[in-house]
């Protein structure tokens, strides 16, 4: 009952319910889903711009794209979103681990990097 609370349709069980019950399935549909209602909507009559000479000046900013700002990794596709400041990485932030999580230096000279390999290889067997 909880998808007929938020959309105003029956489930699907509801409607299987009903067909075999031999109940009317509209008492159990909103009515903003009748015929009607949708004629309604469409009853004002939609006017077509014929020609482009017609359509308004665009008088908002043109947004063209920073190229300095889109990054791609070799032999991938360019993207096409529009990359702000928000995706440049902090200066301030300092290098992290990822095998051990310590600051100052990264898991490519990590100098704990074969213990972390050692005790995975371990697990691995023991495990």
């Amino acid at each position: 009952m909880v998808i007929f609370k938020l959309s105003g349709l029956p489930c699907q069980h509801v409607i299987v319910v009903c067909y075999f019950s031999h109940l009317e399935l509209t008492t159990y549909i909103h009515p903003i889903y009748s015929l009607n209602t949708i004629n309604k909507a469409y009853e004002l009559q939609f006017h077509l711009v014929k020609n482009k000479d017609y359509w308004s000046t665009y008088t908002e900013p043109n947004f063209i794209q920073d190229p300095h700002t889109c990054h791609k990794a070799p032999g991938r596709p360019t993207t096409n979103r529009i990359h702000n400041e928000m995706d440049q990485p902090d200066p301030n932030k300092g290098t992290k681990c990822s095998y051990y999580r310590n600051e100052g230096y990264h898991r490519g000279n990590c100098p704990y990097r074969h213990l972390f390999f050692l005790t995975l290889i371990l697990n691995f067997r023991i495990g």
